[in-house]
């Protein structure tokens, strides 16, 4: 298991990425109250441009959350990097949050997205996860 953890605008964010046999589980998660507020199981598949690697993803929301983007976006770039089936569980929730701290908090979490695509591109998870 890996976790990193990135401090947006004094929220704290964190992402878990736990190894599960073939597949990769993701968890992000922050603010003042974390929750399981969207999940995202991406499958990845040869690109039908013929270059490359995609994802066919399935989508599963509790009402009244907006969590999908981040973990659409986590869950499918990480399916793509490892080339294992990836879901990914994302609740963040602020109380009184503006556009502006929204914003903050999905570009630091790119940025934290990118950190751990940088671990994933370094390890084998999933080889690490049977020692």
């Amino acid at each position: 298991m890996i976790t990193l953890k990135k401090v947006i605008d004094k929220i704290n964010i964190q992402c878990d990425v736990i190894p599960m046999g073939e597949d990769l589980t993701v968890l992000l998660y922050g603010g003042d109250l974390p929750h399981i507020g969207s999940t995202v199981l991406s499958i990845p598949r040869a690109s039908l441009t013929g270059e490359g690697l995609s994802t066919t993803s399935s989508v599963l929301n509790c009402p009244g959350h907006k969590d999908e983007v981040l973990a659409r976006i986590f869950a499918e770039k990480i399916a793509v990097r490892s080339n294992h089936t990836t879901v990914c569980i994302c609740g963040i929730h602020v109380d009184g949050l503006s556009g502006e701290g929204i914003k903050a908090i999905y570009d630091g979490s790119l940025l934290l997205l990118d950190e751990v695509l940088a671990v994933i591109g370094n390890e084998n998870l999933l080889l690490s996860s049977q020692k």
